[in-house]
């Protein structure tokens, strides 16, 4: 989960275009699975024939206050 979330939480910060690449396996087959995600949530996979349930949860960052992004779950 982390690896999804950097690009985006350090894009926001640094105030940059950043992005990255996730390499993981199929929980269920354990075919590899690369996937892509950049610091504007997009979302791209790059292992061909691959259709993973890939989902950005929405979080109002404004009404967190004194917590964090997890308590918002």
């Amino acid at each position: 989960m982390d690896a999804i979330a950097t690009p985006f939480v350090q894009g926001r910060l640094r105030r940059r275009r950043l992005a990255g690449t996730l390499r993981t396996q199929c929980a269920h087959c354990a075919e590899p699975l690369e996937v892509a995600v950049d610091s504007d949530l997009g979302i791209r996979v790059r292992t061909p024939g691959a259709r993973p349930l890939v989902s950005t949860p929405f979080v109002n960052l404004k009404r967190l206050k004194d917590r964090t992004i997890i308590d918002a779950f």
